[in-house]
């Protein structure tokens, strides 16, 4: 009896043994632990003479390019080569050579016998990027010395056509009774022979423009070989109040023939308005409102309003004083009618006047009606 128990320990003792070998003592063939990959053969070596980043310079939007690096295998196995995920935006890898093998994955791989060589071609697209640019790709190998690589571009990018200031001339205060001028440099970076061939503006009677060659003092700030200074007058007789025009440039620029810019200011003149917009944000519509805007004229000189235009959802009433006092004041009572429907109204009162300086006026009207009921 003693025996058995004496072998069951000595039993248990090896079983115990055996489970800690198999844990823990790598295998050839063990599912746990990777076997190690030792070389065999030859290995191959990525070789590339340019530098990885190319820097393009300056590009103009809209506007495709490629560069193209040579990597030689100088070692003297065969190398592999592929594209690794994939490129950032706007980049793509347009070949790697004319490959021909390739996997049953997804990897397309290339190809190169010892001492041979293949090209990568990276084709980029600035689309409507402004501003400093880079865009890049990895490439894998088999190169146990350098298992990856990335090619990179980068440079700087701008419009075809420059506009300075950019996209809008803003006026803060413009006389309707005095000229207003105004002006901005048009050129081209890519293009420097770019000509300006025509100016107009959305309102030619009372906005002008022309196109004058940069002079050697504007050449040197704006660092370009020409371009155009345009100078944008505003003639007296303008309407009273916020206005916003168009200023379209014409060029002989493949890219971009043509380029808008938008002029905004405030017209004051002998006519003021107090305040100058009316707001009414929170208007309960079962109720409606009223709001009162004042008119003033300078000089105190009798004039006469007619309400030219006004929102759909309001009703206007001007009312001269009669008061020594108040002489040259008006009202302007702005009605919103009980029962008006829900909505916001975003637009503007326009009166017309037989004041000799001032024809128009505007004043911006912002409404915001609620269902909410009366409390």
């Amino acid at each position: 009896m003693t025996r058995w128990i004496i072998l069951a320990v000595v039993v248990v003792g090896l079983t115990g043994a055996a489970t800690f070998l198999v844990q823990y003592v790598p295998e050839s063939d063990g599912e746990l632990i990777s076997p190690v990959v030792k070389a065999t053969g030859p290995s191959p070596k990525v070789d590339i003479a340019q530098e990885l980043t190319y820097d393009f310079g300056i590009m103009s939007q809209e506007d495709k390019r490629s560069h193209t690096w040579v990597v030689k295998n100088a070692g003297a196995g065969e190398l592999e080569l592929w594209l690794e995920g994939k490129p950032t935006c706007s980049c793509t890898v347009a070949e790697l050579d004319t490959a021909k093998d390739e996997q049953a994955g997804p990897k397309k791989i290339v190809h190169v016998k010892p001492g041979d060589s293949t090209k990568i071609n990276l084709v980029w697209d600035t689309k409507l990027r402004e501003n400093h640019y880079s865009q890049s790709a990895t490439i894998g190998t088999n190169d146990p010395a350098k298992p990856s690589f990335t090619i990179a571009v980068h440079g700087l990018v701008h419009p075809p056509v420059m506009v300075v200031p950019p996209q809008m001339i803003t006026l803060a205060q413009v006389s309707n009774e005095d000229p207003t001028l105004t002006r901005i440099g048009v050129f081209s970076l890519d293009r420097p022979a770019t000509k300006v061939t025509k100016v107009t503006t959305s309102r030619p009677s009372l906005i002008t423009a022309r196109a004058v060659p940069f002079g050697d003092e504007e050449k040197k700030v704006f660092k370009t070989a020409s371009g155009y200074r345009i100078e944008v007058e505003i003639k007296p007789g303008m309407p009273l109040g916020r206005f916003q025009d168009e200023l379209v440039i014409a060029t002989d620029h493949p890219k971009r023939p043509e380029t808008k810019v938008t002029i905004t200011g405030n017209v004051t003149g002998p006519i003021s308005v107090v305040p100058e917009r009316l707001r009414m944000p929170n208007v309960v519509g079962q109720q409606g409102a009223t709001r009162e805007l004042t008119l003033l004229v300078r000089g105190a000189e009798t004039t006469k309003f007619e309400v030219a235009h006004k929102p759909d959802k309001v009703e206007v009433a001007i009312t001269p004083s009669n008061s020594g006092e108040t002489k040259g004041r008006y009202l302007v009572t702005v009605k919103v009618p009980p029962g008006t429907a829900a909505g916001w109204v975003d637009d503007e009162i326009i009166l017309k006047t037989d004041h000799p300086k001032a024809h128009e006026l505007k004043i911006p009207v912002s409404i915001i009606v609620s269902n909410n009921s009366a409390s």
